[in-house]
């Protein structure tokens, strides 16, 4: 596998966590509205939103990398933070994940593959070093973030 293989594949990877953790907590709290308050909920919320943060953020680091690279991006650059503002403290959590989920899933995943192939056409590997923003501390710290979320999950869920 060539580098530039290599990090379309953790773009890969990381878009699919961002699905799976909103999913994820999305699902925990269908139903759940008269215990969201347990501490297991809290702590899923709580790791879930750390991980989206991050993930999201670094997505829109990424299209600022390409647009300074000269891409034209497909529009929708804030949908992640719109997807992050649903679940802002005082919302209806079972709403508010439930569409940051639907958010995440459609619109936001769309925008992100309609960029990965306007990226593939790409074969500068200094390109995909400039604005993947991949190395194996972000790695770690990604993969450290959707631990604590794999964690938090209460016991029947899992992250898919």
């Amino acid at each position: 596998m060539n580098e530039i293989q290599l990090l379309r594949e953790q773009l890969a990877t990381e878009r699919r966590h961002v699905r799976a953790v909103a999913s994820a907590c999305a699902a925990a709290h269908r139903g759940a509205a008269a215990c969201a308050a347990t501490a297991t909920l809290t702590a899923l919320r709580e790791a879930s939103a750390a991980h989206l943060a991050l993930v999201l953020g670094s997505f829109e680091a990424r299209d600022a990398r390409l647009a300074a690279l000269g891409v034209e991006l497909p529009p929708g650059g804030a949908l992640g933070r719109e997807a992050l503002g649903k679940v802002r403290p005082g919302a209806d959590v079972a709403a508010a994940w439930g569409a940051c989920a639907g958010l995440l899933n459609g619109a936001w995943d769309e925008r992100r593959a309609a960029i990965d192939s306007l990226c593939a056409a790409n074969p500068r590997v200094t390109d995909w070093r400039t604005f993947a923003l991949v190395d194996a501390d972000s790695i770690q710290q990604e993969r450290a973030f959707y631990g604590r979320v794999r964690a938090a999950l209460p016991a029947g869920l899992t992250l898919e």
